[in-house]
């Protein structure tokens, strides 16, 4: 009887009552199909909570932006400065100083544009017109966007309470586009 010894023994090598260690290879791959979704799950959970905690605004109507621009036509000064974060599509800082209700100045990620025809749009009069626009595309984003079918829009925005300027504005897109935020970081009065 010759006694054998094979440096790679198959399954059927191995004596009774011994175990192998080789894992097999659906055994990996299921390992790496585990590994994965839980990649998945723990970002979709940071997705949510992050929308859902750290955007917890009220809901953008046209009520609510009404009332908010009355607020200012009452309480908003003609004389002020505002910086304002971005985030989305396009993030940064922008800088805006008003006198006499015109802007004087804007600046944008420590670079003053060169069409002046942008400097209103971070105005608050221009970001109640942004507002109102954000409405419209709400109402018919596949048309207005030209999103994918079934894309609908979802509007937060939070008001000061005394002067009424938009202090954050959110848009959640669900089915695809971009999504955008920015709030206020220092608003000021100026005096004349």
């Amino acid at each position: 009887m010759t006694n054998r010894i094979d440096s790679n023994p198959t399954s059927s090598d191995t004596p009774p009552g011994e175990t192998r260690s080789v894992k097999p290879k659906h055994q990996l791959r299921a390992l790496i199909i585990f590994g994965a979704s839980s990649l998945i799950l723990v970002l979709a959970t940071i997705a949510i909570l992050r929308f859902a905690v750290a955007r917890r605004l009220p809901a953008l109507t046209a009520e609510s932006l009404q009332t908010a621009e009355q607020r200012w036509r009452t309480n908003g000064p003609a004389n002020y400065n505002m910086d304002v974060e971005i985030e989305g599509n396009r993030p940064g800082i922008v800088q805006v100083e008003v006198r006499k209700q015109v802007v004087t100045k804007m600046v944008r990620d420590g670079q003053i544009p060169s069409q002046q025809r942008t400097w209103e749009v971070w105005s608050v009069p221009g970001m109640f017109e942004t507002l109102e626009r954000e409405i419209e595309l709400a109402e018919d984003p596949e048309r207005e966007m030209q999103v994918k079918r079934g894309t609908k829009l979802w509007l937060k925005a939070e008001f000061d309470p005394y002067y009424g300027y938009p202090n954050r504005f959110h848009r959640a897109v669900f089915g695809g586009g971009p999504e955008v935020y920015w709030h206020v970081i220092h608003f000021q009065m100026k005096d004349p």
